[in-house]
């Protein structure tokens, strides 16, 4: 997401939160559950990676020559979830006042050879690609994923595959589902973790609702409807409730913090984090991720999901091991991230220095991310901390402790991919398109019959050719 050109406060919910991490990890440990078993699956199948993890850098694999990968994002947020490979035309937005006031703005679907072309001309060797759960997985089969998103996702790696793009495979969710206007987990996951709240007006709960800016009641928009349930259960159940309920059309164009930690929100990332039913759906879809990639050289990387709004670091910790787990068992080379709350890279060096980027992860997932060979830590930069050289230096603690990579997935300004470039740290910017056409910009289509996509959640105009 693009949080800064939102005008949200997410950079400074971020910076709270994670404090909060921070107070909750050094008052005691956290009592943990074991990571889900590895499940047994035959990995002689897949193919090697064209990039993996050496100790704290990335390597093309066909020399073991160190690489720094750049480019953009390739993130649909909606319907189908994924741009189809077709056409003889690079994307091109045009978004801007004159045709927002009209709903005539233009965004792009596609992604084909022509933007492969660009991708060249313009020095860049990689994609952070958007396979959001709740299109790979939209209708609740917790076995198998959605055939045409499938479809889709090995035609853009088959693209990508014949001409040496390297690939992040990215669960981009904003701000965690649908059913609290969010985007990412699936709707019928999110009825699982919160049946009770599904359709009802949105709250906040203790701690958060110390914080002002992540009080729902307090949200520009949030008195569209208020408390009225007849305007909240509109839709409700309906995956693409984000987009078509009226509540949430008022607060969700930009990325809210106050979004992702209301009640059923924070109930949907404990189901997903702690141990359990949500837990291991969370780890079937990527295992079910990892199978329909394994022939796909060009797919390295594992993100395991976009800005998580959990505090629970020792059990969010405990879901990224099992998933590394699953996916590893299939693609024994895929990379697979590590993060933390929002992605964010906010807490100072001096601090990680003094009480280690292990605060609240248990001992044996401690060992295992310092034992690992294909994890990496992935971040963001939004305006916080002010300088994103002091991001990297945060960044640099984490790599130098744990002896892993890190890629900064996501980020809008020139300084930033400057600051990640002087420290050889690979950097994909948000974003290609806004691939999307739903919303007052483009006319109030109808969702999702006549729309691709969904402009919701700091979705912005894409800039296809970013120079910095």
């Amino acid at each position: 997401m693009r949080c800064g050109s939102t005008g949200t406060a997410m950079g400074t919910s971020t910076l709270t939160v994670t404090l909060l991490v921070l107070a909750l990890a050094l008052c005691g440990p956290s009592v943990l559950a074991a990571p889900n078993p590895t499940l047994a699956v035959a990995a002689s199948a897949a193919v090697p990676r064209n990039v993996r993890v050496e100790g704290t850098r990335f390597v093309l694999a066909a020399t073991g020559e160190p690489v720094v990968m750049a480019g953009p994002n390739v993130v649909m947020k909606g319907p189908p979830y994924i741009p189809a490979v077709e056409g003889d035309a690079p994307c091109a937005d045009v978004v801007d006042a004159k045709c927002t006031a009209t709903g005539t703005c233009k965004s792009c679907s596609t992604f084909n050879a022509a933007d492969v072309a660009h991708f060249k001309r313009m020095g860049w060797n990689t994609l952070r690609l958007g396979v959001v759960w709740a299109g790979a997985q939209p209708h609740g089969d917790a076995d198998a994923l959605d055939p045409e998103f499938l479809r889709r996702l090995d035609a853009i790696l088959s693209l990508c595959d014949a001409h040496g793009l390297h690939v992040i495979l990215d669960n981009h969710g904003d701000m965690v589902g649908s059913a609290g206007c969010g985007n990412g987990v699936p709707m019928w996951v999110q009825q699982r973790a919160a049946p009770e709240l599904i359709g009802r007006p949105l709250a906040t709960g203790f701690p958060y609702d110390l914080v002002p800016s992540l009080r729902i009641t307090e949200l520009e928009g949030y008195a569209r409807c208020g408390a009225n349930a007849t305007r909240w259960a509109a839709h409700a159940g309906d995956p693409d409730y984000n987009l078509l309920n009226e509540c949430c059309q008022a607060m969700n164009s930009p990325n809210p913090g106050a979004l992702g930690f209301t009640t059923i929100s924070q109930k949907t990332m404990d189901f997903v984090v702690e141990a359990g039913a949500g837990r291991a759906l969370f780890v079937r879809f990527w295992q079910l991720l990892a199978e329909a990639v394994r022939a796909h050289p060009s797919a390295f990387a594992a993100e395991l999901m976009n800005e998580p709004m959990t505090i629970k670091r020792g059990a969010w910790y405990d879901t990224v091991r099992a998933c590394a787990e699953a996916i590893n068992a299939v693609v024994p080379d895929m990379a697979v991230s590590l993060c933390d709350v929002g992605e964010s890279a906010i807490v100072p060096a001096w601090v990680e220095r003094l009480v280690g980027p292990g605060a609240d992860i248990s001992a044996d997932t401690l060992a295992f991310i310092r034992t690992s060979k294909t994890l990496f830590y992935a971040w963001h930069w939004y305006g916080s901390p002010a300088k994103p050289a002091d991001a990297v230096k945060s960044v640099q603690v984490i790599m130098g402790d744990w002896q892993v990579p890190s890629f900064a997935t996501e980020f809008a300004s020139c300084e930033a991919w400057q600051a990640a470039a002087a420290a050889n740290i690979s950097h994909t910017y948000w974003h290609y398109s806004s691939y999307c056409n739903t919303g007052p910009a483009f006319g109030n289509r109808a969702v999702p019959k006549d729309t691709f996509g969904a402009c919701i959640l700091g979705w912005d105009d894409g800039d296809e050719a970013k120079v910095c």
